[in-house]
């Protein structure tokens, strides 16, 4: 389904369509995700990437820096023709202005039929609790959602070399 989302991808960008990848860490969501950007880059489009923790750091320290800055960023945001955020339901929405931001942020792309692919460890019933029923609305009626299951791909340290533990 995503190699068949990149090969289409500009009418899909054209029709505002997008995807979320769910599943758990280290299924390939966000590889995936920065294959198709890239793919669409290379074709001349515009994207951006940006991991969910970073969007909302992002936003809070630019305004308070500059808020030119800030506009710049949220605009880009706003209007890149495809943006692919990055561990949905990772930021810290116990802050109220955090969920208010991200439906603002959706709600336009949305109005706009303006791209978004999303890479989340949230389920559709974890989704549908954390954010507003119309935006979960808006999400599902412009984007194809595909599951990952699985262990984890990624290879590297065992969980003994985590815990100091000498290995061969």
């Amino acid at each position: 389904m995503v190699l068949n989302y990149a090969d289409n991808i500009e009418k899909h960008i054209v029709n505002g369509e997008g995807l979320i990848l769910s599943g758990s860490y280290g299924t390939m969501k966000t590889t995936l995700a920065i294959c198709v950007l890239r793919k669409y880059l290379e074709q001349g489009g515009r994207g951006l990437f940006v991991p969910m923790c970073s969007m909302m750091d992002s936003l809070y320290s630019m305004k308070a820096r500059s808020v030119e800055e800030w506009i710049n960023y949220e605009n880009r945001l706003r209007n890149t023709s495809l943006l692919v955020i990055d561990d949905l339901g990772s930021e810290d929405v116990s802050a109220p202005w955090v969920l208010s931001k991200v439906n603002s942020i959706i709600t336009e792309r949305y109005n706009r039929k303006k791209s978004i692919i999303i890479t989340t460890n949230l389920t559709k019933e974890e989704l549908a609790k954390t954010y507003a029923g119309r935006i979960i609305d808006r999400l599902r009626s412009t984007n194809y959602y595909i599951s990952f299951t699985g262990k984890t791909k990624r290879v590297g340290l065992k969980t003994s070399d985590l815990r100091g533990n000498k290995h061969e």
